[in-house]
């Protein structure tokens, strides 16, 4: 009988076994919901809401660059100002007075932000406060009845005319990556596009490249990584100008490699340090500045010789919407929105074909 009661006993062990851990995973579930729950509760004003929920659940699902660049505007502009601020006593009022603060003029006549600035902190509160609304935090975003600080409308130099381009590339001619200043114009690409073009994405004999990755800075430090958007993959033709500085490029390249021996980094990009190497984003745009010194004509920014390729083009190319695939926006009123204010010259020119192709008339004469 009693090896029968052992043998009864030792059959519930794991029975009970199994019993305690459902009970110990029960409590710690419990335990698990209560510290969510008293987390949830101590959301109260601004400052924790923005950095206790809306930042973290941000990290790992959107760009590092887009989510360095929410945190730089939640710390250094959002929480300093109206941070202590419960999110039930945000108002219109008080966002209206926050974005009247952010390009606030200091004692030394400095505003605390330029008018872009300001503008692109104002929407980061307004994604998050949007969250906050659909999160039943907040019964209605404030900060879409503000009006955002008004832009400074004095013309400013984004692009180049050809003139000035062929000014610039005729100094740059001389340069080792000059290939990389060609392509900028004449394709359009973005500058970590053209850091990032390898040569098994270049067909010379067809004369088109694809573009696929990306070399962008990314806190402090190059990072070679995937496009942004799909509409950003793309197939861009070039002539057969460019096909010839390509061809030199890629000798004066393989010349450098036979030279540098062992020193040599294969990164299979077509555009690479004398070693190899990657091209830093920065070190680039600091060579085009000294470029542009010597050539003698006004200082843009490599994101220029893009505006320069886009206006030229619209009216070289005449298609708007070849012009949209070749540059990779998603949007064509982006293509026709953002860099028309860099085309008056071109325009000129434009008339002055059409003043030829026309006429004059026997009447006008």
């Amino acid at each position: 009988q009693q090896v029968t009661a052992a043998l009864a006993r030792a059959e519930q062990v794991p029975k009970l076994i199994e019993a305690e851990q459902k009970a110990k995973e029960k409590t710690l579930t419990w335990d698990r919901y209560r510290q969510i729950h008293i987390h949830d509760r101590n959301v109260r004003n601004g400052a924790q809401f923005l950095q206790q929920v809306w930042l973290p659940s941000k990290q790992g699902r959107i760009e590092t660059s887009s989510y360095d660049q929410y945190t730089w505007a939640v710390r250094r502009h959002i929480v300093p100002l109206i941070g202590a601020v419960r999110l039930s006593d945000l108002t219109a009022e008080v966002a209206d007075e926050w974005v009247s603060a952010l390009t606030s003029v200091n004692k030394a006549g400095k505003p605390r932000l330029g008018a872009t600035s300001a503008r692109l902190v104002r929407k980061v509160l307004s994604m998050a406060l949007e969250e906050a609304v659909q999160r039943g935090r907040l019964g209605r975003n404030p900060v879409v009845l503000t009006q955002p600080p008004k832009l400074d409308r004095a013309p400013k130099k984004l692009g180049w005319t050809l003139e000035e381009a062929k000014m610039f590339l005729d100094v740059a001619s001389e340069h080792r990556l000059y290939a990389a200043f060609h392509l900028c114009l004449v394709t359009g690409m973005r500058r970590g596009e053209i850091l990032g073009l390898r040569w098994v994405d270049v067909d010379l004999e067809q004369r088109q490249l694809e573009v696929v990755q990306q070399l962008p800075i990314e806190r402090g430090k190059p990072v070679l990584k995937q496009l942004k958007t799909a509409s950003s993959a793309r197939i861009v033709t070039f002539g057969s100008a460019t096909a010839k500085v390509l061809l030199a490029h890629r000798k004066r390249q393989q010349e450098e490699a036979e030279f540098a021996g062992p020193a040599w980094k294969d990164s299979g990009l077509v555009i690479t340090t004398a070693l190899g190497g990657w091209v830093d984003p920065n070190n680039f745009g600091r060579l085009m500045d000294s470029l542009i010194e010597a050539a003698g004509v006004p200082r843009i920014t490599p994101k220029g010789l893009r505006h320069t390729a886009q206006s030229v083009g619209r009216v070289v190319v005449g298609d708007d919407k070849v012009m949209q695939e070749r540059l990779g926006h998603a949007d064509i009123g982006i293509t026709l929105g953002t860099y028309t204010h860099t085309v008056t010259e071109q325009h000129r020119e434009a008339g002055d074909r059409l003043d030829k192709v026309f006429g004059p008339t026997k009447r006008s004469r």
